[in-house]
């Protein structure tokens, strides 16, 4: 071989061999370490990108690990995709907290596993992928799937398998499936999507129960099997990949960048903004009223939007621990109050049919963790209907039109002491209000009565001028009147010559 050819050879095999020596990717044997604050640091929050695919596409992806502030003194460590500022994956976060001093660190290991230690060998999370050839950690910079990879590029795990709050364009479920968010306010709330062969539902967990709050479901005889993301939504497919449901936007406002489950409980599409440097929906599931706490556990949510206290309704209900009568009577002993014109967007997962509103009250009643019921008839004309039991008043709202008004009976379990202090607190308040119309209708009497006599004085008094001016005007026009006849008809005695030349 000549040595123009051996030269020509050396450098093809270099230009072949440099995308894999210069690859982004995270190989076997590649640590990672943040290093934690040496004293709790609350809302600390920290990440060290660990893959930035090389591109001007905007929004960008990139792959980081995130150290965080915790709720227990220490701080949480996880493995995040990010799409600009936003969180769009997450690995699961450990049960207990990392405390200082410590790290937060990632590594590929000989056998494959990708996994989150603390430095001191304790691991927190893993792919659960050792011994299955696992060789890089890769970011597709397209559709921000983070995989792992064997030295065949085969896929060995990937984050669109394991979705937490967010489906992005590009991925594929097979149903049954779900994604899930927690926030962060209140640890013992869980919001679920939950992707079904009959629908797709929204639900909220408290504790071990679930109440659904939204739905879509496909026509009938048609059975999901499929759900799809791509820049126009959310499609789901039967068996044979035909669509039978769909979310999307009603006006198109760009592609969609991805669906969120939000720390409310929303369901959205969101589309990037260029010009601002965000993201903004273009389409959301829920109105404010809809959501499953728009105004906590103990507030009811207006027709127009706003909160307001059950406390401002005259009642008190009672929340958590054991909701059961020891006694009929005396303290602990609770009662049931109907909260008119009131409703819940919660929906129970196994409610009781064809009861009375007695009836369903009376299941709460006796029920050790019943908060409170919804009744609705069957029909208009009916006593009988469906009842469902919560354990706690969430999702109170407004009853939205007549006919519902007419069908929905809400009650919730109060403490027989709270029931008649709302009572004594209603009759003080309507003893005041009367005692208070009491003294506005004496004050009013009496202002009218001086009212009267002030105008009768005035009165009298205008009529004494009146009749002294009168007499006055009377005695003037006399004279004046005897003058003009005198001019007129002169006296006989006098000279008629005279009267003329006066005249």
């Amino acid at each position: 071989m000549s040595p123009g050819c051996t030269w020509g050879a050396l450098l093809l095999a270099a230009l072949l061999l440099q995308p894999a020596l210069s690859s982004p990717d995270f190989r076997v044997g590649g640590q990672l370490a943040v290093r934690l604050p040496g004293a709790y640091q609350p809302g600390f929050i920290e990440r060290t990108t660990v893959l930035e695919p090389a591109g001007k596409r905007q929004p960008r992806f990139a792959a980081a690990v995130s150290v965080e502030a915790g709720t227990g003194g220490g701080y949480l460590c996880s493995l995040v995709v990010l799409l600009a500022n936003v969180t769009i994956w997450a690995s699961d976060r450990p049960d207990q907290e990392l405390m200082a001093p410590a790290v937060c660190q990632l590594e590929l290991t000989a056998d494959g596993q990708l996994r989150l230690t603390d430095g001191a060998r304790a691991i927190g999370w893993w792919s659960g992928t050792a011994g299955q050839g696992a060789k890089a950690l890769h970011l597709d910079s397209r559709t921000g799937n983070l995989r792992l990879l064997d030295d065949k590029n085969h896929t060995v795990w990937q984050s669109f398998d394991k979705p937490t709050d967010k489906l992005l364009p590009g991925q594929w479920l097979r149903l049954p499936a779900y994604f899930a968010v927690s926030p962060a306010k209140t640890s013992s709330v869980l919001y679920t999507v939950e992707l079904d062969s009959d629908k797709i539902a929204a639900y909220i967990y408290f504790g071990q129960r679930k109440y659904s709050y939204w739905e879509l479901a496909p026509g009938s005889n048609q059975a999901m099997a499929f759900a799809g993301m791509d820049e126009s939504g959310l499609t789901m497919y039967d068996r044979r990949r035909r669509p039978v449901a769909r979310i999307s936007p009603a006006v198109n406002k760009g592609p969609v960048r991805f669906l969120a489950l939000g720390d409310d409980g929303g369901l959205g599409l969101y589309v990037y903004d260029g010009r601002h440097g965000e993201f903004t929906p273009s389409y959301e599931a829920l109105a404010f009223c809809d959501l499953p706490l728009p105004c906590g556990v103990l507030g009811v949510c207006s027709r127009s939007g706003s909160c307001s206290d059950f406390a401002a309704r005259g009642v008190r209900p009672t929340q958590g621990g054991t909701l059961c009568n020891a006694t009929a009577t005396g303290p602990g002993a609770h009662d049931m109050v109907e909260v008119r014109g009131v409703t819940t967007v919660l929906k129970a997962d196994s409610p009781v049919t064809n009861v009375t509103v007695r009836q369903c009250v009376d299941l709460c009643l006796s029920g050790c963790s019943c908060a409170a019921v919804l009744h609705v008839k069957d029909d208009a004309g009916a006593d009988r209907g469906v009842c469902s039991l919560y354990e706690l008043t969430a999702g109170a709202r407004e009853v939205i039109g007549g006919r519902d008004g007419q069908r929905h009976s809400y009650w919730v379990k109060v403490l027989k002491e709270s029931k008649r202090n709302c009572r004594e607190d209603e009759e003080d308040y309507g003893a005041s209000n009367e005692a208070l119309t009491k003294i506005l209708i004496v004050f009013g009497v009496v202002d009218v009565m001086g009212l009267l006599l002030f105008g009768g004085l005035c009165v009298y008094f205008i009529s004494l001028r009146g009749s002294a001016a009168d007499k006055h005007v009377c005695e003037e026009d006399g004279e004046a009147a005897g003058h003009d006849r005198g001019a007129a008809e002169p006296d006989r005695n006098a000279n008629n010559n005279g009267a003329v030349q006066d005249s």
